[in-house]
């Protein structure tokens, strides 16, 4: 199906497109990633998180499309919940995060851009695996270099 068409060009307004990512160009990424997502029957304010996911830059891409004060206007595009989420992946320390994995209940969640500390639900938590791995598989699927870097 894709994204509605109002979001994508809104998308494409905020010149996506010109950004390299890895062997192409971020809108190539983020749109491979909403794929993945739809594909998968994810609900769709997690679509919009995946086709968004990197505007504000992440962990591995600190090449931010737009500041974290542009937050209101990627709500108003997407919506409150994909935009949480966009946020999230966005500026979370990914260090910190997956060491914690298998060694405590609770999930931490400490963002890279303000040092906070918080406490991520169950849904929230699951949210953001979901996106992390339909992210790495789009890269996977598109990028040899990056495969064979993660393939034994």
């Amino acid at each position: 199906m894709g994204p509605k068409e109002n979001i994508l060009k809104q998308l494409e307004e905020l010149s996506v497109s010109n950004f390299e990512h890895l062997n192409g160009d971020l809108l190539s990424h983020l749109l491979g990633t909403f794929q993945i997502l739809e594909e998968w029957g994810s609900p769709e304010f997690l679509c919009y998180a995946g086709l968004f996911h990197a505007v504000y830059g992440t962990f591995a891409y600190q090449n931010p499309v737009v500041g974290t004060n542009a937050r209101k206007e990627i709500v108003g595009i997407i919506g409150e919940k994909a935009e949480t989420l966009v946020y999230l992946y966005g500026s979370c320390d990914r260090t910190h995060l997956y060491g914690q994995f298998g060694n405590t209940k609770s999930i931490f969640h400490k963002n890279r851009f303000t040092g906070e500390i918080t406490t991520l639900t169950r849904s929230i938590l699951n949210d953001l695996c979901e996106l992390t791995a339909a992210n790495e598989l789009q890269l996977a699927l598109s990028d040899n270099s990056f495969r064979n870097r993660y393939t034994s």
